[in-house]
């Protein structure tokens, strides 16, 4: 078994179903698909904390993204707020997840009922049909090969079948070490393919290098032109085109450490 598995879970793809149907940060077929699942008062109250709910950066700041992480166990994140255990840091926005936790509690079990068992059988055949191709390629041998970085962890593409157009690729680490990435399956193998390699180098770079958003653009720029050393160009980083043509070049010179090619980057940012 390869180091990048193909997962979906009911939870997280009944909470993007709430933010598509809403259209909280961006809106697609799927939505348009699902619009009478939720109230047009419920949909009001998810607009309201749209850039809250919202990670894209900028004025949608986020902070509320974790919610999800309750989006099939809100009974109990109430219960936090009512008993005043709460959730520290989040003090001033008690409203704002009771409404919030109230509009999962009140739809999950609808969903599980009669969206879910459709959505649950797309998403088993796509998970299914990708994984045999990744494990035929054993991309994640390749890539840790060519970086120079060994990992232990797993990594765990989730599935979701509700974000066309949303923002994806966020990383978060699991309690056991493992790391999960969220992905929209509305796109064929080799566009997953890339995407899915692009971020489990991210997992790989990140043992060795920090970065910070001002360092951005040439660390995402590392992670793809390893990717097109192994897959060829894949035209998702475009913006990075600068760097990834200079580690080419510098690793036609001689080899280069992740790490030194990174650190040599830095010139391209006075120019």
């Amino acid at each position: 078994m390869g180091k990048i598995q193909c997962v979906y879970d009911r939870d997280n793809n009944f909470f993007f179903h709430l933010m598509s149907v809403a259209k909280v940060g961006y809106d697609n077929a799927y939505g348009e698909k699902h619009q009478n699942s939720i109230s047009a008062e419920d949909i009001a109250v998810l607009k309201k904390y749209e850039k809250e709910l919202t990670m894209k950066g900028g004025e949608y700041n986020g902070k509320l993204f974790w919610t999800g992480m309750y989006a099939g166990n809100a009974k109990d994140a109430i219960k936090r707020i009512q008993t005043k255990e709460g959730f520290p840091g989040f003090e001033s926005y008690e409203g704002a997840l009771l409404e919030i936790f109230g509009i999962f509690l009140k739809y999950h079990d609808d969903y599980c009922e009669r969206i879910w068992p459709d959505e649950e059988l797309h998403l088993a055949g796509t998970a299914q049909e990708w994984q045999k191709k990744f494990d035929e390629e054993r991309l994640d041998e390749k890539a840790e090969k060519l970086v120079g970085i060994d990992s232990a962890r797993t990594f765990f593409a989730s599935l979701i079948s509700s974000i066309e157009h949303g923002v994806e690729a966020i990383l978060y680490e699991s309690e056991d070490g493992n790391v999960y990435d969220l992905f929209s399956i509305d796109r064929d193998y080799n566009s997953a393919r890339a995407i899915f390699l692009h971020e489990y180098i991210i997992t790989l770079l990140e043992k060795k290098i920090s970065f910070s958003i001002e360092t951005y653009d040439r660390y995402e720029g590392l992670a793809e032109y390893y990717t097109e050393e192994l897959i060829g160009k894949t035209y998702n980083f475009s913006d990075q085109d600068k760097y990834i043509e200079f580690y080419r070049m510098k690793m036609a010179e001689k080899f280069y450490t992740p790490e030194e090619l990174f650190s040599m980057s830095g010139s391209l940012e006075t120019t």
